[in-house]
């Protein structure tokens, strides 16, 4: 006994009913709406956290202008240390103990997991 069998695909429009596509279309928007509310909740708190650190540095900067304290190596206990270790602003002494060198650490963070 042998039957032949057609199979005719369905036409693009009716692979996807009314309902299934309203369906599909509600979930992109969620996935929109949400992705939307999440990035501007982002935003919205990295620019607190900015502007409270842009108010404490003026706040800082103003107070080192009244203490007449602009210029780092005339602050008193920077004079002080240059004093004790009888040493310059721009010797090597003094860049070696108050500069600070990048050093990549990424790889001995994965090291330690």
């Amino acid at each position: 006994m042998s039957r032949n069998y057609q199979f005719e695909e369905r036409p693009a429009g009716v692979i996807l009913g009314r309902r299934g596509l309203f369906k599909v279309v509600g979930l992109c928007a969620v996935a929109a709406g949400a992705t939307g509310w999440a990035v501007s909740d982002l935003i919205a708190n990295r620019n607190s956290v900015l502007l409270a650190r842009q108010e404490g540095l003026y706040r800082d900067d103003k107070l080192c202008q009244k203490m007449n304290l602009t210029r780092s190596h005339e602050n008193p206990v920077v004079r002080k240390i240059y004093t004790d270790l009888q040493a310059a602003p721009m010797d090597n002494t003094m860049y070696g103990l108050l500069h600070t060198h990048y050093s990549q650490r990424t790889q001995l963070a994965l090291a330690h997991h």
